[in-house]
């Protein structure tokens, strides 16, 4: 197995709602690795509370890998996020950028409609 395989493999347990665990997320980053996307940016040390909030906002979230690929230095995942916001069902589609680093993320980006 790759390292990106495994980054992608353990990428996809992060998100399942109330059993999203934080230190699952930080296990697969750096230590001060940024994670940037359209709203804002976040750092490893800083996912507690990140992730807190998004599952406030969206208890039942559901992140899953749809594709990925490989890249030179790192890894593309295509991802549906599903879930209930304001009582609606919600479904948003985007893809994260990572750098790998001795199988762990140096740096991510998150590329999704904010709208």
């Amino acid at each position: 197995m790759t390292a990106a395989e495994a980054f992608v493999a353990s990428w996809s347990r992060v998100w399942r709602g109330r059993d999203s665990d934080p230190q699952l997320y930080m296990d697969l980053l750096h230590e001060g690795c940024p994670l940037i996307n359209p709203i804002g940016e976040t750092t490893r040390e800083d996912l507690p509370a990140f992730m807190a909030a998004v599952l406030a906002m969206e208890p039942d979230i559901r992140v899953e890998p749809i594709r990925w690929a490989e890249t030179e230095d790192g890894v593309l995942i295509e991802w549906v996020n599903r879930g209930t916001l304001n009582g609606m069902p919600f479904e948003l589609r985007g893809a994260d950028r990572y750098t790998l680093r001795d199988g762990k993320a140096a740096e991510g980006y998150a590329y999704f409609d904010p709208r």
